[in-house]
């Protein structure tokens, strides 16, 4: 049982349920006795001096903001060595939490929007997040809005250095600018970048830079240096419109970015409206994107469809999880259930390279289970086929390694099924 359950701190705050953990801090649902309404409270679970400094200049940068989409500071306090912020309760789910495909194309951005603007006031204060990440977006209980959250990484701008100590890099690495991995200076396109991240994994479902063996390295080198997948050769219902925006904010050069969080906000309201939006004269003001008229019907539903690939890769990946647990506990039906589901919703969104690698999961458990003495004729065959289909893939992206394992699984697969 959890300890704090049940404690009031500082004679004030009745912790009442555990609501959320993280790596150095939980957070709680409380009462707040004296102005008797429900508060949540982050309590530090690491108590390294390091940990100490960052969690009070949490507390110190979100106590300064004051914005109906940044998350509210009431209160800080230390109770036998134990610190806690006291914070606004927001009732709803995390942008990490939603459910793919749950969210049209007008609230997407109408959340993106909402993120920079919180951005836009923070910078006004001299306020850098440098966390920026769905898992730190709330929705509102009525889900039209969304508030930012954890400032624990934020910084003022007069403050900035190149790295908080030498050769530290602090934040969530799918999320952070190139910038951040080279010691140079932080600022504010670089949570512009991290936004442009975001946005990119709202409208494709994945991240432009991660590695699957979560290589750290490779996953930072990729950032550094690698050009991003444009987001319509992920999913084909991007229009190149919405594309050039992304792209745009994800841009590894700071210079050819969105210069501050208005701009990028004026460009989203330009794709949100069936008339040009008025545009805020800027410095390095660019063309803005083509509009997008969502005034039209049946545009408006391919735009929503835009996010239907979300939905489905990740039903598709949650689906490969419970197929691996189930092979590991030779609950081979379960598997073979939860495989193919994946390689349906990956076959149509037509995601070749994530299609191939479940294949490949999916003929590894079809040998196990025959070498447990559970042959099925059909399956192998239909086991080959797919493996099959994921060599070519894999031969398209001069992936050796996957080729190899590939082809050892199907002469084993062969072979078993000829001596059935």
């Amino acid at each position: 049982m959890d300890t704090f359950i049940g404690r009031t701190l500082s004679g004030r705050y009745e912790v009442l349920e555990l609501i959320g953990r993280g790596g150095t801090a939980d957070t709680y649902r409380a009462l707040d006795n004296v102005l008797e309404r429900e508060v949540a409270i982050k309590v530090l679970i690491d108590r390294s001096d390091d940990v100490n400094k960052r969690f009070l200049r949490e507390a110190q940068a979100m106590a300064k903001l004051n914005h109906p989409c940044i998350v509210q500071v009431f209160d800080v306090g230390e109770e036998s060595g134990i610190s806690y912020i006291v914070m606004e309760l927001v009732r709803g789910k995390t942008l990490r939490d939603l459910e793919g495909g749950s969210i049209s194309y007008r609230q997407a951005l109408a959340y993106l929007i909402d993120i920079l603007e919180a951005l836009e006031y923070a910078h006004n204060q001299g306020t850098i997040h440098r966390d920026i990440k769905p898992s730190n977006i709330m929705t509102v209980e009525d889900g039209k809005h969304v508030k930012v959250m954890d400032f624990g990484l934020a910084r003022r701008t007069s403050d900035m250095t190149q790295t908080t100590r030498t050769g530290q890099i602090v934040g969530t690495i799918g999320y952070l600018a190139p910038e951040r991995f080279l010691s140079k200076p932080a600022d504010i396109r670089s949570d512009l970048y991290s936004v442009g991240i975001v946005m990119y994994e709202i409208f494709t479902g994945t991240v432009p830079f991660r590695n699957d063996k979560d290589d750290l390295v490779a996953t930072i080198f990729s950032h550094v240096h690698d050009a991003p997948t444009p987001p319509h050769e992920i999913n084909r219902n991007i229009p190149e419109p919405l594309e050039r925006v992304i792209m745009r904010a994800i841009d590894k050069d700071p210079g050819k970015r969105y210069q501050n969080a208005r701009d990028f906000v004026n460009d989203l309201q330009t794709l949100l409206s069936p008339t040009p939006a008025k545009k805020q004269p800027t410095a390095d003001r660019r063309p803005s994107s083509t509009k997008i008229d969502v005034s039209d019907p049946s545009l408006r539903q391919s735009l929503d469809r835009a996010l239907a690939p979300s939905r489905n890769r990740n039903d598709a990946y949650e689906a490969v999880l419970k197929g691996m647990l189930a092979t590991r506990r030779r609950r081979y039906d379960e598997a073979k259930t939860n495989f193919l589901s994946a390689l349906h919703e990956l076959a149509a969104i037509d995601n070749r390279l994530e299609y191939a690698k479940t294949a490949l999961k999916y003929g590894t458990m079809i040998l196990q289970k025959a070498s447990d003495g559970l042959r099925e004729r059909d399956e192998l065959r239909d086991g080959v086929n797919k493996l099959n289909e994921a060599l070519e893939v894999f031969r398209d992206y001069d992936l050796a390694e996957q080729m190899s394992e590939t082809e050892y699984l199907i002469n084993a697969l062969e072979r078993t099924a000829i001596g059935y």
